[in-house]
């Protein structure tokens, strides 16, 4: 028998999430994100969504090791389950992190029309260039709050299921 099965399942799923990771840096995503980001906040998704992970991991191995010795003690599933909604919440905080970014983004693109002046090039030119700083932070900023909420979601979603078969 394989131990730990639940944990191996979480650990399969980072170590894809990790090669899809170096996959991006090695084409250089996340060097144009830095440089198209100007909030910064998908880097600060990154961090809230790695912090978690290894929480989620670490709660996953303390469940596993009981699990795998049938020692499913009422009190350490009930702890593990009261604290998973920290990783419940710390997902839908991502999906809004990442939405606050989008507004940040498109009020960063709105605020170059204030003082245009269609007759000068080089307000023009300002203009596109906010356009297109504005525009990025938004999409990236959404891109990677769902991203990681989705992907917080996932494993939270496995270590529920670990704690309902425990209480069954």
């Amino acid at each position: 028998m394989i131990k730990h099965t639940l944990f191996l399942k979480w650990w399969l799923f980072m170590s894809m999430a990790m090669l899809g990771a170096l996959y991006l840096a090695g084409n250089g995503w996340l060097s144009t994100m830095w440089n198209k980001d100007a909030t910064k906040l998908s880097f600060l998704l990154l961090t809230i969504f790695t912090v978690m992970s290894g929480w989620c991991g670490y709660k996953t191995w303390t469940l596993s090791k009981f699990l795998d010795n049938d020692q499913t003690e009422d009190y350490l599933v009930e702890k593990i389950e009261h604290l998973m909604e920290v990783g419940w919440f710390t997902s839908d905080l991502c999906l809004s992190i990442g939405m606050i970014g989008t507004v940040i983004g498109f009020i960063m693109m709105l605020s170059g029309f204030a003082g245009i002046d269609v007759q000068d090039m080089a307000t023009v030119q300002d203009l596109i260039k906010n356009l297109g700083i504005g525009m990025s932070t938004a999409l990236y900023t959404t891109l990677v709050g769902l991203g990681c909420s989705a992907l917080l979601k996932i494993q939270y979603f496995n270590l529920s299921q670990a704690i309902d078969k425990a209480r069954k």
